[in-house]
């Protein structure tokens, strides 16, 4: 049974809704929201968008979208070009290599992981702004977006697995 050019349409969007979920995290990531006395540190929200279908669905995550996000976030933020992106990549990289652990484990354990690696990905955004201002930025901004970011998983991690659930099964991978 072939499917309707609408039935494709419909795919399509779900398959590409953990990529454009990222956007509006990455524009709320950097609104001026939440307590005053953090000043401009916001959790880095894409990061847990990232890790989740890094993990769960790699085939939905595709390195030039985050990359672009990572981009975007820059943009957004003044930051040095390239950090946010990096560290996003590094994060799915990281992501993936211990896709086999995290994709077996509990929730608990997943948030965990994440917690580490959104720590790792800190450390690598604040040693590229460092470097692009030749001068040691302060640590203490990053290390307060790194926990922001980890204490966010667990309220994003749930709406993403429901998401999961109704999306399109994976499509079997060639065998080369």
């Amino acid at each position: 049974m072939d499917d309707t050019p609408w039935q494709r349409v419909e795919a399509h969007t779900r398959m590409a809704l953990p990529c454009l979920l990222m956007l509006p995290l990455a524009l709320v990531s950097v609104l001026p929201l939440g307590p005053s006395h953090l000043g401009p540190v916001m959790p880095f929200l894409p990061a847990a968008a990232v890790f989740h279908w890094t993990v769960y669905r790699p085939d939905l995550t595709p390195r030039g979208a985050v990359f672009a996000i990572g981009l975007l976030h820059d943009g957004l933020t003044g930051a040095p070009l390239g950090g946010a992106a990096a560290a996003l990549l590094a994060l799915q990289a990281a992501a993936a290599a211990c896709r086999p652990f995290f994709a077996g484990a509990t929730v608990t354990a997943a948030w965990l992981g994440f917690g580490a690696l959104a720590a790792a990905a800190a450390a690598l955004s604040w040693s590229l702004a460092s470097l692009c201002h030749l001068a040691p930025v302060p640590v203490a901004p990053a290390a307060a977006q790194a926990c922001l970011t980890a204490a966010c998983y667990p309220l994003l991690a749930w709406p993403f697995i429901a998401l999961q659930r109704g999306l399109p099964a994976p499509l079997p991978t060639r065998r080369r």
